[in-house]
């Protein structure tokens, strides 16, 4: 059968329609495919190793983690996690972070890093490892396992065991010592005849204790010339005789109320009877000082 000039000219336009459909389709097929093989091979999760933990109290300890690769993708984060117990932590449970995150991920040079994790229980097992996330997901190191210290036991003060040095008539009672009030205060002597440092403050227990240091806060929340400016302590077995144990560097720059000053023995000392005496003031004049608070504490850490 002939076909005329006009039916040629339309077989033609169709097939030349129908091959740019096929060549786009098969365009559309390769750069898939090419695309997927480009990923499978350059897009992987990242990899990371858990490094050592150091410095272990019982409140925190150092953690250190490295990304040896990115897998192919920009770092977007990392850091440590760790769970109590017997769990294998995950960033579902407490982490913390590493590096500082750009428009070009976490950069490299921040990949070997070293953070603290706060917040621990005393003497309570933790597991830890790194963890690095990328595009894919997120990678884990090797878990390591370590025990929180003891840290710090705290010994309840009431006022009638407490007894101080020449006390200042008119203002600040022993009591607010111990009433966890900041805005309350013990004042020693400055009306009394005769009355001047050192002044003391004696804790008398029912039985044997120890204390490896105490906590206290200044009278006031600006620095004050009668602020306590050095300490000593002293341990008796009968409550009238003592005898120096510890004294502390010549003046202590105090902060200011509300900020807690940690005062740390050079060990734990046990007695029934303590006294912590102030032996000057910030001013290195003063006959009388004044204090806010006062905590006495077993120290976990510290030998005895």
């Amino acid at each position: 059968m002939k076909t005329t000039k006009h039916e040629r000219s339309n077989y033609r336009k169709f097939l030349k329609m129908n091959l740019d459909r096929i060549s786009f389709l098969l365009f559309v097929v390769v750069a898939i495919a090419f695309t997927g093989c480009d990923d499978d091979e350059t897009v992987s999760l990242p990899e990371t190793r858990t490094g050592e933990v150091t410095d272990i109290t019982g409140e925190d300890a150092v953690v250190s983690g490295i990304v040896t690769s990115n897998g192919g993708s920009k770092i977007l984060a990392m850091g440590i996690c760790w769970a109590a117990g017997d769990a294998e932590p995950t960033i579902e449970d407490n982490f913390t972070a590493a590096g500082e995150f750009t428009k070009d991920g976490i950069l490299e040079t921040d990949w070997d890093y070293s953070v603290t994790l706060k917040g621990l229980s005393i003497k309570t097992d933790y597991k830890a490892r790194a963890y690095a996330s990328n595009e894919a997901g997120t990678a884990y190191g090797e878990t390591i396992s370590f025990t929180s210290k003891a840290g710090k036991t705290y010994h309840a003060l009431t006022s009638d065991m407490i007894e101080t040095h020449v006390q200042e008539p008119s203002e600040g009672p022993k009591e607010g010592l111990i009433d966890s009030d900041p805005g309350t205060y013990w004042h020693s002597a400055w009306s009394v005849a005769g009355a001047t440092l050192p002044a003391h403050i004696q804790i008398n227990f029912a039985e044997e204790k120890s204390i490896g240091g105490f906590n206290f806060m200044t009278r006031f929340t600006g620095k004050n010339g009668n602020d306590s400016g050095q300490f000593d302590v002293q341990t008796s077995n009968d409550g009238v005789n003592f005898t120096t144990v510890w004294e502390s560097d010549e003046i202590i720059d105090a902060l200011t109320r509300p900020d807690v000053n940690v005062i740390a023995l050079d060990k734990n000392y046990s007695s029934k009877y303590f006294r912590i005496r102030i032996l000057n003031t910030r001013s290195r004049t003063g006959t009388c000082t004044h204090m806010s608070e006062l905590e006495v504490f077993e120290d976990g850490m510290l030998p005895y």
